[in-house]
């Protein structure tokens, strides 16, 4: 990202509210592609904690239960 920002920096003339366009543009593009992995990331975070939380095992494992004695 530094070699895109600082190689040419005649390909964006001008500033914006103090600050240079091509930092601008690259800093945008950059928030834009990292997006999609921190919206992951939160999501895996998330289930991640409520797993830790819950107190069932399983959703599938059954329970231990005296009907085995009725049945007998």
């Amino acid at each position: 990202m530094l070699m895109i920002i600082y190689f040419d920096a005649r390909a964006l003339p001008g500033a914006t509210v103090g600050i240079s366009n091509d930092v601008l543009v690259v800093s945008l593009a950059t928030t834009i592609a990292v997006v999609p992995f921190v919206i992951l990331l939160a999501y895996i975070i998330r289930i991640a904690t409520v797993a830790k939380r819950t107190l069932s095992i399983g959703p599938f494992i059954l329970r231990e239960t005296k009907r085995s004695d009725d049945l007998n």
